[in-house]
């Protein structure tokens, strides 16, 4: 078997390169989006307690549809179907490393605190509100 083509080593860490500085500026920018400045975490927070689930289920989901995305596109690559895609398969690549950072701070947070995942949401029934994480409304 002949192989054909190649991927220098530093043609590989301009790629690293160019790949880490798209992840600080897709961190900075959706983070502020959707959680704001204070807790990176907040929008799985604040939908895990909306849907009685823990923060790394809502994370499964999001980051799911990249996940999903990558799939469909190499199956697409092994049938020769071109497709029009909104967003970039790099860009479906960048997303999910910043979500797999996302999730490395879950588990480094749990890790230090040393709360068990069902922890994150935890409702009081006498006041029917969340007892240990923070609420959209507490962010205000």
């Amino acid at each position: 078997m002949k192989i054909g083509r190649s991927f220098p080593s530093m043609k590989f860490e301009g790629l690293i390169e160019d790949t880490f500085d798209k992840i600080k500026e897709l961190s900075t920018l959706k983070g502020g989006e959707y959680s704001g400045d204070d807790d990176r975490l907040l929008n799985f927070r604040r939908n895990g307690v909306d849907l009685d689930l823990p923060m790394e289920t809502v994370w499964r989901v999001y980051a799911a549809k990249h996940w999903d995305a990558i799939g469909q596109y190499i199956r697409d690559m092994q049938t020769g179907k071109n497709c029009l895609r909104l967003e970039s398969i790099e860009g479906r690549v960048d997303n999910l490393l910043v979500y797999l950072l996302l999730f490395k701070a879950m588990v480094r947070e749990r890790e230090e605190s040393r709360n068990p995942i069902r922890d994150s949401v935890v409702y009081n029934p006498s006041i029917n509100t969340p007892t240990n994480i923070p609420t959209y409304e507490d962010k205000q």
